[in-house]
């Protein structure tokens, strides 16, 4: 009788590393924070306003102020976490 031929068994190639652009990802990120720039300066002035309003009378002038400012904080970090950068 003869004995079955052993399976060899299935080697998976190893996957190469990835090669990353570091010219190309260094100008997406410029881009990326350049980008930013006019949201950075908006956040500063709507913070800058609810800083003045902070000792107003019309503490809902104020309460508005905070409250846009948080919306807007959070829609910046929405987006700027939206990105994807390569390590």
């Amino acid at each position: 009788m003869r004995k079955p031929k052993a399976k060899k068994s299935a080697t998976k190639a190893k996957a190469k590393p990835a090669t990353i652009d570091r010219a190309a990802v260094d100008a997406k990120r410029a881009k990326a924070y350049g980008d930013m720039e006019p949201h950075v300066c908006d956040l500063v002035k709507m913070g800058t306003i609810a800083f003045q309003l902070f000792d107003d009378p019309n503490r809902e002038l104020y309460d508005f102020a905070v409250c846009r400012l948080s919306e807007m904080l959070y829609q910046f970090k929405a987006q700027y976490y939206a990105e994807e950068f390569p390590h």
